[in-house]
């Protein structure tokens, strides 16, 4: 399901599969902040990073025929941004020797190795979410369940909007280092974490 919880991945995958241009900018709206977050978090260059969000749904729109078979797509997706960040990685590290990277991985097929990193990567973060104090965890679900807003958490909670940014901040390092202490995908992690405003206080 998108981000706007209106539409199943089932829709997703079948109206990108059918060229629906409607559909893949709904995609791109949803998911473009979320790309060149990671995407700046490993390539250190916004340049780069709006390169990189841009090289992805190219290759989405250019391999949605790929879709098919495909029943995760945010799973699907972030391989595919996975490798494309990767691959921009690499050209930067070597454009001054051989030239451009050969392709990595091909993000064409969700491997059964890879759908189980994700599941895992999911679980863990949910691990460690039950490790923060209430107020953290509050704010932490309704962020990313619910997509509210810190204004929107603030007036829930009845907390000032800089108090949720607070409890957000330490709620993600607190994530971040159980992910990392329980050595968990670090793409993986900063995929899903990116989806919960990281990038955009």
């Amino acid at each position: 399901m998108l981000p706007d919880g209106k539409h199943s991945e089932k829709e997703i995958t079948q109206r990108l599969l059918d060229g629906d241009e409607q559909m893949f900018r709904l995609v791109y709206d949803q998911y473009w902040k979320r790309v060149y977050g990671v995407a700046l978090s490993f390539l250190k260059s916004t340049q780069l990073a709006q390169d990189a969000v841009q090289l992805v749904f190219v290759r989405l729109w250019e391999k949605r025929n790929k879709l098919r078979d495909v029943s995760h797509f945010d799973a699907w997706f972030a391989t595919l941004a996975r490798n494309t960040i990767i691959n921009a990685l690499e050209s930067r590290a070597f454009q001054l020797a051989a030239g451009p990277a050969d392709e990595l991985t091909s993000p064409d097929l969700l491997t059964p190795g890879y759908l189980l990193e994700y599941k895992s990567a999911v679980a863990l973060v949910d691990e460690a979410v039950a490790t923060l104090p209430p107020q953290q965890a509050a704010v932490f679900r309704l962020s990313r369940e619910q997509e509210l807003s810190y204004a929107e958490i603030a007036q829930q909670l009845n907390i000032a909007p800089a108090t949720v940014k607070s409890h957000m901040v330490r709620a993600l390092n607190t994530i971040r280092e159980y992910v990392r202490l329980h050595s968990g995908d670090a793409f993986l992690t900063i995929w899903l974490l990116a989806s919960i405003h990281e990038y955009f206080f």
